[in-house]
């Protein structure tokens, strides 16, 4: 926070005593203004502020203002002679103009976050709300949280794009502390830890100009910053609630005329702040819960569930001669000999491939569920798989602060804060349970 306080005649006023004050948390912070009328608050937490000022033969001057996550806030507070009126209440003049940083971004506060959909509850589904940011089309059956905040390394994430940069160049910073994915090998490294939206007080994301302060990367600097207890006690509860009677089916598997894919899911918890000791040290904790039966998620870098194979008309007949005969006269992609009528150069290990089966009885390269015999002889077979993954995921946060201040020329704040993030994964085959864990503590 930047700002000056003004006689009547527009004169800088030395001298005076400042004090910002927080609205959601008893936490003061008290500086005097320089020769010139000049005071400067450094690293204030986001948040609302009431600022007062006092100066001897002057009126009190009060204003509120709204500082956010890695922005400056600049601002002119009148005074005037102090005379019947011992107190007035003044609309400070607040630059809307970011004239101490040339950074372009967008802060994107906790109601933006609650209000708008997030298809797996991944606040980084919305980053592309800021100019200059390209990202795909979010799937609402994916695995879990999806694949966004994973670096782009296959086909099967889309990645963040900012003003053209790769997607493994941007920062993440959660609470001061950064948590990029540093390694950026898409499932092996993990991506950035994913807290729950209602944990986040707001986020903003840079996407150019900004200073060496922010990250260590060309593309964006995503700044979080996640809630923390005040002087009153708050919380809320919540339960989203997915199940197939609730679906519509896939489009393929309609085409296929296949049945709609198990799809249920549960996602629970709640949020919870207050005060441990009055006035001094608070906590803030929140936790979600995800279960979810998932038999439709489809080319995801973490696990695919589901797919759809185009492919020729096979039947379970896969004999040299049916082959050869269905295959005649044709040659490989790259050319090649032209294969027998009775099928007697068709190579034997393919064969053996075609004619390999799962522990089920059922082929590893499937008869096509739908034929349609209009079409080129490699592309008339069509069928959709489905294979259902249970997946258990764990979000929870715990935040502590302690404060003391003093009222002098500088403040003193004593406490503690701390971060941390980790986050894990185990896979153990197709159809056994992945364990997703985040923890931000």
């Amino acid at each position: 926070m930047i700002g000056e306080v003004l006689d009547p005649t527009g004169r800088g006023i030395p001298g005076a005593a400042v004090e910002a004050k927080n609205q959601d948390a008893p936490v003061n912070h008290s500086t005097v203004s320089d020769d010139e009328g000049r005071f400067v608050f450094s690293l204030l937490p986001p948040g609302k502020y009431q600022l007062t000022v006092l100066k001897d033969g002057y009126s009190q001057a009060q204003s509120t203002l709204t500082v956010s996550v890695t922005e400056s806030v600049r601002l002119s507070i009148p005074m005037k002679i102090a005379g019947l009126t011992q107190s007035v209440q003044v609309h400070a003049s607040v630059s809307e103009v970011q004239s101490d940083s040339v950074a372009l971004g967008r802060v994107v506060e906790s109601h933006m976050l609650q209000g708008l959909p997030l298809a797996s509850r991944n606040f980084t589904q919305i980053v592309d709300l800021s100019p200059g940011v390209l990202t795909g089309v979010n799937n609402a059956a994916e695995l879990g949280p999806g694949g966004s905040g994973l670096a782009q390394i296959n086909a099967g994430n889309d990645g963040i794009f900012v003003h053209g940069s790769r997607s493994y160049d941007n920062s993440y910073e959660f609470d001061g502390v950064p948590v990029t994915d540093l390694q950026a090998s898409n499932i092996a490294s993990g991506g950035v830890p994913i807290p729950s939206p209602d944990a986040i007080q707001e986020f903003k994301v840079q996407t150019g100009l900004y200073d060496v302060s922010f990250g260590e990367h060309a593309g964006a600097s995503v700044s979080l910053v996640t809630k923390s207890g005040t002087d009153q006690i708050h919380g809320s509860a919540f339960e989203f609630f997915r199940n197939n009677v609730l679906n519509a089916n896939d489009f393929f598997r309609n085409l296929a005329d296949q049945p709609r894919p198990d799809l249920k899911q549960n996602q629970f918890g709640g949020v919870i702040g207050g005060p441990i000791l009055h006035n001094r040290l608070y906590c803030f904790a929140s936790y979600e819960g995800i279960r979810q039966i998932n038999g439709l998620a489809a080319d995801q870098p973490r696990i695919a569930c589901s797919g759809t194979v185009i492919l020729p008309p096979l039947t379970n007949d896969r004999s040299a001669q049916t082959l050869g005969a269905m295959f005649a006269g044709m040659n490989g992609q790259f050319g090649g000999v032209s294969i027998k009528p009775e099928g007697s150069n068709i190579n034997p290990v393919a064969l053996e491939i075609l004619n390999f089966k799962l522990p089920d009885g059922s082929y590893l390269i499937p008869s096509p569920q739908v034929v349609n015999a209009s079409l080129p002889l490699a592309s008339q077979g069509l069928s959709t798989i489905s294979t259902r993954v249970a997946t258990m995921r764990i979000r929870s946060s715990r935040r502590k602060r302690g404060h003391r201040s003093r009222s002098s020329p500088g403040v003193r704040l004593q406490g503690l804060q701390w971060e941390a993030a980790s986050q894990s994964s185990r896979t153990e085959g197709l159809s056994a349970p992945v364990l997703h864990e985040s923890l931000i503590s």
